[in-house]
């Protein structure tokens, strides 16, 4: 059979290949191999140290979704420690990570996946590099953006504010005007200016991609922005898992959290690499090349109950419909699930998304005001480190599902897991041989005229990130990796 290898697949963050097979005439893609090709240590690296460590160190797997990986550890050291963050602290983290969002979205749409659309490749004069109106626009919109988070973080990326119970800000008039200011000029712009755009894209494309990038609705999303009462079910958007298209459950720790299971027999890991978040051992690399029937990926395969599950704001956002009266609705327009998953959906979904933030982040700034007004002064609290505990933090990351797992011995870290969004999106087959979901999405779909094309344009809409899903380390103990000369 034909074969066309991508490595690297470029405008993505990290390191990844794809390998698919096609029919004689080329005109179909009959098989796919999602392989992630670096090998990082973040869970290994962590083992053995102060619990707290766990927070600071885990926001640098990523230096994009930093600010997500802060409030998943956060989460989780507070489970593991028995506290809960003050109310400050709980709308100044959702506040940081909902403008965090609109940074990655508005990267995504227009960065990354956008000149997938546009001249020479597409239609869409908007999204040219370095050239399109969409393109120059977004780019002074993700510098506002960074502004607006760095005003509560401290930095970007890599935020050094939130800990657990909070985040250690100290409020200010100047700080929250800054804020609200930043946050306002966004969302004009994301509800005149880009869902406007995002319908255009969607009327142009639909019909065209129509086969490409399909897969069956299974879904899964842990929902984030918490509500003061920490219930999950009362998050912004929706904990939930999705089979056919149905909702099965929206209990996330009673019912979706301990049925999750991480196979590795086709990643270049040791059989106790794998197993329930919560039990199994830190990963330790077992490289044999690629091999197709066995293994050829650094990323591990996580299932619920089985299922090959796909994580990401159209996982939310369908989660979040389906919990909502059929339909999430923004002030620039609503959104509901469409019959199945597909690449166009995939972006759509994404792009009404960052809408939905812009809308609730409005709210919560109110909130925000409103507590001040009350006279809350906390914007953290204390804690005591348990001898030991174990403890588990699920949110979502703006790529999808995003969970950490602890566990304390000695009140030191015995066990630390992570598995994130594009782990689930980007697995590799698992132990029953079922493709991951950039698999499944790739296999079977019609490719007729550029079959690179086509393989980009259906990875890049799950907007894929390596340096999460592979967690870099030295067995030997030594700290030096390598050298960087700069010329």
């Amino acid at each position: 059979m034909p074969e066309v290898v991508i490595d690297p697949l470029t405008r993505i963050e990290g390191h990844l290949a794809i390998r698919i097979e096609l029919n004689e005439s080329k005109t179909k893609i009959t098989n796919a191999w999602c392989h992630a090709t670096m090998f990082r240590g973040f869970e290994a690296i962590l083992c053995g140290r102060d619990p707290i460590d766990a927070q600071f160190l885990s926001t640098r797997i990523c230096g994009v979704c930093s600010i997500d990986h802060g409030i998943a550890a956060s989460r989780c050291l507070e489970d593991a420690f028995g506290i809960n963050p003050t109310p400050l602290g709980i709308i100044l983290r959702n506040l940081l990570q909902y403008s965090n969002w609109l940074y990655d979205h508005i990267l995504h749409c227009f960065i990354l996946a956008g000149p997938d659309y546009g001249p020479p490749f597409g239609k869409m004069e908007e999204f040219v590099p370095f050239s399109g109106e969409g393109y120059l626009q977004a780019l002074k919109m993700l510098k506002i953006a960074a502004e607006a988070s760095a005003l509560f973080a401290g930095k970007l990326p890599h935020g050094a504010a939130i800990i657990p119970t909070g985040v250690t800000v100290s409020l200010n008039t100047k700080s929250i005007a800054e804020y609200i200011y930043r946050i306002k000029k966004l969302k004009s712009w994301i509800d005149e200016y880009m869902i406007p755009l995002f319908d255009k894209f969607y009327e142009m494309y639909k019909g065209e991609l129509e086969e490409v990038g399909k897969r069956e609705a299974n879904l899964i999303a842990y929902g984030t922005f918490e509500d003061l009462s920490l219930d999950p079910k009362k998050r912004a958007f929706k904990p939930g898992v999705i089979v056919d298209g149905k909702l099965v459950t929206n209990d996330l720790y009673g019912e979706i959290e301990p049925h999750i299971v991480e196979h590795v027999s086709h990643s270049w890991y040791t059989d106790d690499s794998g197993g329930k978040p919560s039990e199994e051992k830190p990963p330790t690399p077992m490289f044999t090349g690629f091999e197709k029937n066995k293994k050829y990926s650094y990323s591990k395969a996580p299932r619920w109950k089985n299922y090959v599950m796909e994580t990401g704001p159209l996982a939310r956002m369908w989660s979040t419909a389906l919990q909502s009266g059929g339909r999430v609705v923004t002030d620039a327009g609503e959104w509901k699930p469409p019959e199945n998953p597909d690449t166009v959906e995939r972006i759509y979904a994404r792009a009404y998304e960052t809408a939905y933030v812009a809308t609730k982040i409005m709210e919560e700034a109110n909130k925000l005001l409103e507590l001040i007004n009350k006279g809350e002064e906390n914007v953290c609290g204390t804690w005591k480190t348990p001898s030991e505990s174990q403890g588990k933090g699920l949110v979502e990351a703006a790529r999808g599902a995003l969970g950490h797992w602890i566990t304390i011995k000695d009140g030191r870290i015995e066990r630390y897991q992570v598995i994130t969004p594009t782990t689930w999106n980007a697995s590799p087959r698992d132990s029953n041989g079922r493709r991951g979901a950039i698999e499944e999405a790739l296999t079977e779909s019609l490719c007729e005229e550029n079959p690179e094309l086509t393989v980009v344009r259906i990875v890049r809409a799950f907007d894929p990130c390596l340096a999460c899903t592979v967690h870099a380390y030295r067995a030997d103990g030594k700290k030096k990796l390598f050298d960087v000369r700069v010329y």
